[in-house]
């Protein structure tokens, strides 16, 4: 849960107890939050697996390898979604920056590592074709860089936003900039694995993001795609 602070609470963005918090074009708004369906599919218990192996690597830590963590805080100082800078406890940092390096195929960093430069990740355009079991990301990437590709299930083309429906679904290394990172009937599976099926006309938001070797990752870079026959 992410709350703005003035004279009385002014943004809230996130969960609390039973309800989610989010705001738009039209203002604030609340609604209750709406459990699962299938708490235990695959991505959630890999998700879940990753938390239980960072939680347990915390606690077995050295007193020096945690104040490594705790003397990086303000080296890796972040914005949140009211454009606040933010600096995670040591313990938040090193599951943060671990957590993406599990998901890139690393192992746990024990020592916190220094920020390194990010990748270029500029996703440009997308098709989706049915027929075809084709799914291909053009953008403006760099060469050898690891990228995981992200998108949400099909909605309808009157959708603006589905910030929160953006799932993982596969990863890949890019080929360098207005080539395609991700195509072909193998990834196509992937997605529909995910997500299923779209219905022809309608559309997905989908993209990437970034991830380095320290754990660092760039924000997401999302474009539409009209599913095609």
């Amino acid at each position: 849960m992410l709350l703005k602070w003035g004279s009385i609470i002014v943004k809230g963005s996130g969960k609390l107890g039973g309800h989610v918090f989010s705001g738009g074009p039209s203002g604030a708004s609340v609604h209750t939050l709406a459990k699962a369906r299938n708490p235990q599919s695959i991505y959630q218990m890999e998700i879940r697996s990753r938390f239980t192996l960072l939680t347990q690597s915390w606690k077995d830590l050295t007193e020096s390898q945690r104040e490594s963590w705790y003397d990086a805080e303000s080296a890796f100082s972040r914005v949140n979604r009211f454009g606040d800078v933010i600096l995670l406890s040591g313990k938040n940092l090193f599951e943060s920056l671990n957590n993406q390096r599990l998901i890139r195929g690393f192992s746990v960093l024990n020592i916190a590592p220094m920020p390194t430069e990010l990748s270029v990740n500029q996703t440009q355009v997308a098709t989706f074709s049915i027929s075809g079991e084709s799914l291909t990301i053009f953008g403006n990437y760099t060469v050898g860089s690891r990228y995981q590709v992200i998108g949400t299930p099909a909605v309808s083309q009157g959708v603006r936003n589905a910030s929160n429906k953006i799932r993982i679904f596969t990863d890949n290394n890019s080929q360098g900039g207005g080539t395609s990172i991700f195509s072909g009937p193998a990834n196509y599976t992937e997605y529909v694995n995910r997500f299923s099926v779209p219905r022809l006309g309608e559309k997905i938001f989908i993209g990437t993001y970034a991830i380095n070797a320290s754990g660092q990752r760039t924000t997401n870079s999302i474009v539409q795609a009209i599913i095609n026959p």
